[in-house]
């Protein structure tokens, strides 16, 4: 009897730490890199290329810090913040290669790399085509490349005058490679002989966001899957989704704006059956008509918002 009072009691204090949110990475490079060209502790950074110089590869940099070698508009830019992980075109000379590589760290089941990313010309300047790769890795340089999870390229195209790139959020689940030791890379891969313009990353989050920015409103369990229309709608800045999951699935809840951007993630995770509530905050973002989609295995549905400020 004393063994099964002691198993209860261990279980009660270990449960809610399993279903705590798994924070691997949290980095928003506010209070990190304050050296010349430096990188957050633990980060590495890797210039394959032969293009070397101040200023001439991933660091982080204060919001408005001039890049060398550059136009004078070309300046660091950074997400809410100060400071952000960034790289300007003349990190190569034809061709930029350089890599900056997270902290290395175990994955489980259920973790996701979540990121925000300002890529291309800015909205309202001349269009310049920019990319991005994102990989897994098994340790901090560029050879040990396992897998390259996207390579993101900016709105930028031969015929469009001025450019329309914004701040946008990315998200890649990683239960894939778990039980492996590994880290994230990010790599600026342009030829800048013709292209390319800068590469700006901020809130960088590595772990398990299941649960993180949603609520369960309900007890009983759904009948089927169902998103709700957003209330209010229109709305400003704020506005609550609702929707119904019957059985334990994987759930992505995405926002895009009318040019198919993604602008949030909302939750992106493993999550059981049941009815659920989450929040869009829409504070930094202009007035105009968004999409959101609801994602799993047997169900994708999207519904239409208007953000009016």
């Amino acid at each position: 009897m004393k063994k099964v009072i002691f198993t209860f009691l261990v279980l009660i204090f270990l449960i809610p730490s399993l279903f705590a949110q798994r924070v691997l990475v949290n980095q928003n490079f506010e209070n990190t890199g304050y050296g010349t060209d430096s990188m957050p502790p633990n980060w590495v950074k890797e210039n394959v290329d032969p293009t070397t110089g101040p200023g001439m590869d991933w660091a982080v940099r204060d919001s408005g810090t001039y890049y060398v070698g550059t136009s004078q508009y070309v300046i660091a830019k950074a997400h809410d913040s100060k400071r952000a992980l960034t790289i300007p075109w003349s990190a190569g000379n034809p061709i930029a290669d350089d890599w900056a590589f997270t902290d290395t760290f175990t994955a489980m089941t259920g973790d996701s790399l979540i990121f925000w990313m300002l890529i291309g010309s800015p909205v309202g300047y001349t269009a310049y085509l920019d990319t991005m790769q994102v990989w897994v890795c098994f340790d901090q340089f560029s050879a040990t490349t396992l897998q390259k999870l996207a390579s993101i390229k900016s709105n930028d195209s031969a015929g469009v005058p001025l450019a329309t790139n914004v701040w946008t959020q990315h998200a890649f689940v990683l239960s894939a490679f778990a039980g492996q030791h590994i880290c994230i890379a990010f790599r600026y891969y342009m030829n800048t002989a013709l292209d390319g313009l800068w590469c700006n990353v901020d809130d960088v989050f590595i772990g398990n966001r299941s649960y993180v920015g949603i609520r369960q409103i309900g007890t009983n369990l759904p009948k089927s899957f169902a998103l709700q229309q957003n209330y209010p709608n229109p709305f400003n800045p704020t506005t609550k989704i609702k929707f119904d999951i019957p059985r334990n699935t994987n759930v992505k809840i995405e926002v895009f704006n009318n040019l198919g951007q993604v602008v949030k993630v909302l939750h992106d995770g493993y999550t059981s059956a049941g009815y659920y509530e989450t929040e869009f905050n829409a504070s930094n973002l202009t007035s105009g008509v968004y999409f959101y989609r609801i994602t799993t295995q047997d169900f994708v549905q999207t519904k239409k918002m208007v953000l009016i400020k």
